[in-house]
């Protein structure tokens, strides 16, 4: 008789904290609402090159803009062209984690989860620094995401933790986004006034 083991079941997220839900919307309609985003975005990208040109890196994640994110897009193709031997890559769901698929300019794309383009591709790859994406950064650098968790889940299983690097518009810096042992605390922010 065989007898299989069920694998564990993955990480659950905490329930919503409705403040951090609140403190999501207006830090949402307020990047929204922002009229230069282009002009901010390219600041943001600007800062981010600069930073990654002193940094003695490789391999990096970093994510395709939805929602009104900042876009970093060209900073990252940019710092590519300067070293064949660098590589990028985006996220993709699988599961309750984020896997890294590899990323090239005019690399062909699909819709992935909720509509966010990804790699059309099954390889994956481990980075040495994420890009992450904020809703919101407080003093202490740690990040408010969308809430659903995947970032927070996918650095706790990492046997070794990349480096990480918040980016946000000034709109989403806050005193403090009450962060709970699960919250993400970043190693570096970076928005249009500069880093944190």
């Amino acid at each position: 008789m065989i007898f299989r083991i069920p694998p564990p079941p993955a990480p659950k997220s905490p329930p919503p904290d409705p403040r951090k839900g609140a403190l999501r919307a207006k830090l949402l309609a307020a990047r929204l609402e922002l009229a230069d985003r282009e002009v901010r975005s390219r600041v943001i990208s600007d800062r981010l090159l600069r930073w990654l040109r002193t940094m003695p890196l490789q391999r990096l994640a970093f994510y395709w803009p939805t929602r009104g994110e900042p876009d970093v897009t060209a900073a990252i193709m940019t710092w590519l062209a300067e070293d064949a031997s660098r590589a990028a890559s985006l996220p993709v769901i699988a599961g309750q984690l984020l896997e890294f698929a590899p990323w090239q300019p005019r690399m062909p794309m699909k819709a992935g989860d909720f509509g966010i383009q990804v790699p059309d591709t099954a390889v994956r790859v481990k980075p040495q620094l994420l890009v992450i994406p904020c809703v919101g950064i407080d003093e202490r650098r740690y990040r408010l995401g969308y809430g659903a968790g995947f970032y927070d889940r996918t650095l706790a299983g990492f046997p070794i933790r990349p480096s990480t690097l918040g980016i946000a518009f000034d709109c989403g810096r806050v005193k403090s986004i009450d962060p709970q042992p699960h919250d993400i605390h970043l190693d570096l922010g970076l928005t249009e006034s500069g880093a944190l």
